[in-house]
């Protein structure tokens, strides 16, 4: 898999209201990046463009790009 879109589709986010800061906090399980959002919408759109920005960021600097827990063990021809 080369296109980040599709790395995107695949990470794992969770998402959960945290008091404290009043915000939605979203994470990318591979990752360990977090983002917010008033809403569990605008935090899962926050992430995944946070997750978009790191994975350019991997590939600029020719980093390994973590591949998605969902694809491990999964062969992609």
């Amino acid at each position: 898999m080369n296109n980040i879109t599709d790395y995107i589709k695949h990470y794992s986010y969770s998402v959960s209201y945290s008091p404290e800061d009043g915000a939605y906090i979203a994470e990318c399980l591979e990752l360990g990046i977090m983002a917010h959002g008033d809403t569990q919408e605008e935090a899962i759109a926050q992430i995944k463009e946070a997750t978009r920005v790191h994975l350019l960021m991997l590939e600029e600097d020719s980093d390994e790009i973590p591949q998605p827990f969902t694809l491990q063990n999964t062969k992609i021809a």
